[in-house]
This record gives C-alpha cells, structure tokens and sequence, in this order.
C-alpha cells in the first residue's frame, strides 16, 4: 500500500478537549496530550499568537484538531471546517519558492513544531500553510524531517518539544 498524498486533516473547533472527547465517542479515535504552539506574526515582527493543537494517534490520515482564536489563521468563523491537508515535504525551500512563483500566499509559516520564528529570508520554514485556494482550502507543507517528532508526540501521548 502507498502513503496517501496528504498525512493529516486540519479541523478547527471550537473547544479542543470538547472536540477530543466527540471525535473519540463518534469515531473511536484517540488522541495525546495537546500541545500550545506560537504562530508568529507573518510581518516577523515579535507579536504572535498562540494556539493548541493535537494530532489524532490512528491514521494516516490523521486528525489534526486546532482550537480557534479570535485572531489569526485559525480564526472562530472556520470552526467544524476543514481548515487545510497537510503534506510532507522533502524540499522546503523548493516548495516555497514555488508557491511565490505561482502568487500562492503563506498565511502562516514556522520553524521547529513550536513554531518560535516567521518566514525568514533565506531560512527555510519547517511548515507552511498557504491562503485558502479557489474552494476555501489551505495546504499545510510540512518538512519530512518533522516526521519523527510529530509521530513521537502522537506514540508516547506528550509534545517533545
């Protein structure tokens, strides 16, 4: 069998521990610990945003559940919506050069799975999620070698980071 083309579902909800509890009950899906991450201000100015997130244990394709906030890329209005596919990425800087060439925008983007920098000139991002395309979708590109930290927090149940 192959690897399907996206590794993971993004669904914003309104209350996460509410949203683990009704995803487990309906579906028989678990989950980890959450985890808060910042998302820096795309500008690279220091402000930010916090969110929690948590990625479902079965898959792939996972669930990635993220608690909406009043501002930012995860806002309230997308609540119970699927938010963006997410996708390995091998070539990072590859893919956001191409993303420019095609006018594609980044709404959001980070270093490491805390997310702790923006999109820096020269520096690769370790993840990004491009504007919503032509239905209202976002994909999220993740770099491959965030694999094996994102596959450790869904294993042992608690955030490396």
């Amino acid at each position: 069998m192959t690897e399907p083309p996206y590794f993971h579902i993004g669904v914003v909800v309104p209350d996460l521990e509410e949203a683990m509890t009704q995803f487990s009950l309906h579906y028989g899906i678990a989950f980890p610990e959450p985890a808060a991450i910042h998302i820096p201000d795309p500008s690279g100015s220091a402000a930010g945003h916090e969110i929690r997130v948590v990625y479902s244990k079965e898959g792939p394709p996972f669930y990635e559940l993220i608690e909406a906030t009043v501002a930012g890329v995860f806002p309230a209005v997308a609540q119970g919506e699927v938010h963006h596919v997410g996708v390995w990425e091998e070539d990072m800087a590859k893919r956001v050069l191409e993303l420019k060439a095609k006018g594609i925008g980044i709404e959001a983007s980070g270093i490491g799975l805390e997310g702790r920098t923006g999109l820096v000139e020269g520096a690769a991002p370790h993840w990004v999620i491009t504007e919503p395309g032509p239905t209202g979708l976002r994909f999220e590109y993740v770099d491959a070698g965030m694999r094996v930290g994102i596959e450790a927090w869904r294993e042992l149940g608690r955030f490396p980071g």
